[in-house]
């Protein structure tokens, strides 16, 4: 059985499945736990006038909403059910915290044989309870309520795979590895220290666990003019939601490229180990350093890995 426990806002942690479960006086409600397994997809498709059936166009994954019973035992030595309830409201909020940029959602944490994946939710309903007698009397100390939650990006997180390309020299030449034994194309992102570099992005083609550099921009290769002193370093992002090329202060760099050249290939679902090549000049000295940093997405808390 998979350990499941939660991490609120507020940094308290509460185990609630698994083999530490209710050590602190909460625990899943069997039954009444809803939208944890698979991701939501969204699919669309498309029928020409005489056409028998119809034709796949396209998919797209919306939030996540999810239903999470919790039954809560409260002990008056301990903790009161009182003081639980509130104590899950703090955790799993509505909203983030305005005045504490620092502030991190609740997440619910799952660990399973292979893997620990973490999923970030906030309330978006009113918490359902209807309770069969006062919860507050000393000799019931029980509630039941139901949580409506939502996860703005509904994949569960995996660990993040993090490799580099390093030398001490002013210019170098060499691999670097990328892979993605997800079901989810790879968002990546580049984190590059002061130099002129040579970043691979590459189009991939090939079936499912033998994909390779292949298609139209099989040997890809973007050049970045001069990461100096005044950016410390650059980072190349691939999520659409965030400036594609910016200094590590944030400053868009885009633009100071020239604008020239954009980044267009993700790293596709079930992609092997694969060495691509990278490069950079210009470097001071003590040399310079790319990361390429993975972030695996999985629909499920568990598996989907292929076989």
């Amino acid at each position: 059985m998979a350990d499941i426990w939660i991490v609120g806002a507020n940094g308290h942690r509460l185990d609630v499945a698994g083999r530490n479960a209710g050590r602190q006086g909460i625990t899943l409600a069997a039954g009444q736990v809803q939208g944890i397994y698979g991701a939501p997809i969204s699919s669309e498709w498309k029928r020409a006038a005489r056409q028998r059936g119809g034709s796949y166009k396209n998919r797209t994954y919306p939030w996540r909403d999810l239903a999470l019973g919790f039954h809560l035992f409260g002990d008056e030595g301990v903790m009161d059910i009182e003081q639980l309830d509130g104590l899950m409201d703090q955790m799993i909020t509505d909203a983030p915290d305005e005045y504490d940029k620092d502030e991190q959602l609740a997440r619910i944490v799952i660990k399973s044989k292979r893997d620990i994946r973490r999923l970030f939710i906030q309330r978006y309903e009113d918490t359902d309870l209807a309770p069969e007698f006062d919860p507050t009397l000393e000799e019931e100390q029980y509630l039941n309520p139901i949580y409506k939650v939502r996860s703005a990006q509904p994949f569960w997180e995996g660990r993040t795979k993090v490799t580099h390309f390093e030398a001490t020299t002013t210019a170098a030449t060499g691999f670097i590895e990328v892979a993605n034994p997800t079901p989810v194309t790879m968002m990546q992102t580049w984190v590059l220290t002061r130099a002129q570099w040579n970043i691979p992005d590459t189009s991939w083609s090939g079936p499912k666990g033998k994909r390779i550099p292949g298609g139209k921009f099989p040997n890809r290769i973007v050049p970045l003019l001069p990461i100096d002193s005044v950016h410390a370093g650059a980072r190349i992002n691939y999520d659409p939601m965030k400036l594609m090329l910016e200094s590590w202060s944030g400053t868009n760099l885009l633009g100071e490229n020239g604008g020239r050249e954009y980044f267009m290939h993700k790293i596709p679902p079930y992609t092997p180990r694969t060495e691509l090549p990278i490069s950079y000049t210009g470097a001071p000295a003590g040399g310079a350093r790319a990361e390429l940093h993975q972030p695996r997405l999985w629909p499920k808390p568990w598996g989907g890995e292929l076989l």
